[in-house]
């Protein structure tokens, strides 16, 4: 291999890696805020009373 191919190699496995870590990054974004969005709702269908009368 020529150096231009090691070097051509070398930037696309870093570049693999580095949009590993982004995918990682953002799937654990979306995860806290799946979990803080099921919980919003669930305790708005909690506290919502039927037999409450609109203000």
């Amino acid at each position: 291999m020529s150096i231009e191919d090691l070097r051509a190699l070398r930037l696309r496995k870093q570049k693999i890696e580095s949009d590993k870590k982004a995918r990682k990054y953002i799937l654990e974004i979306n995860q806290r805020y799946r979990k803080m969005s099921s919980h919003k709702t669930n305790n708005l269908f909690k506290n919502m009373n039927p037999f409450k009368k609109a203000a």
